[in-house]
């Protein structure tokens, strides 16, 4: 479908599984470069077949293709009506966006072991969080020929489980460019909502450079 031919305006919408997808790791890929260009638009993109070439740099024929495979594995959607676009500041924003996250307790931190924003701890305990949460990170680095190539895990996130194997609390590792950023939830995890892709959107605009 290409909208200079439709008359109801559609626009470009990334999924909450579009945006865990464009930061489940930095390998260069087609799709990945499109979601992260989608994610860090502060408007909304329309969907136009010129527009699609200009974003994914690949004649239209392949620029269809690309969207279409977007929009079968759920990545990218094209309603009428988008949800609007998270504006304001990191800072402003995190509060807001957090503790819609998980059932729990909600704490982003840098690979610095930086804690960003937090919904729930206290003051000591998100440092010490944060702090951990870098080391998981170093760890994975360290590990990470062994999960990939040797058990075929291709993961970065972590979790402490309780006996029947649900996690009590996730580690789950962002990747923005060549920054990467831990989402400390707990409880049951809510990625699957609006907020995550306005959390997404937010970190991508901050920090990638385009």
């Amino acid at each position: 479908m290409n909208q200079e031919q439709n008359d109801t305006p559609r626009y470009f919408q990334v999924t909450p599984s579009g945006a865990y997808y464009a930061t489940l790791n930095t390998e260069p890929e087609t799709l990945r470069a499109l979601l992260l260009q989608l994610l860090s638009a502060d408007t909304h993109i329309p969907y136009l077949g010129s527009l699609l070439q200009k974003l994914t740099g690949l004649p239209e024929a392949e620029a269809e293709t690309l969207l279409d495979k977007a929009v079968q594995h759920g990545f990218i959607d094209l309603p009428e009506s988008p949800e609007a676009v998270a504006a304001g500041t990191i800072e402003e924003l995190l509060p807001k966006l957090l503790p819609s996250l998980a059932d729990g307790r909600v704490l982003l931190a840098d690979d610095q072991g930086f804690c960003l924003g937090q919904s729930g701890f206290e003051d000591d305990e998100a440092e010490a969080i944060a702090g951990m949460a870098a080391d998981l990170v170093s760890m994975h680095e360290r590990h990470q020929a062994l999960l990939g190539r040797h058990l075929g895990i291709d993961g970065s996130s972590w979790g402490l489980i309780d006996a029947v194997g649900q996690s009590e609390l996730g580690f789950w590792t962002l990747h923005v460019g060549e920054q990467k950023f831990l989402l400390i939830l707990e409880g049951m995890p809510h990625l699957n909502r609006q907020p995550f892709v306005d959390l997404m959107s937010v970190l991508i605009r901050r920090y990638l450079d385009y």
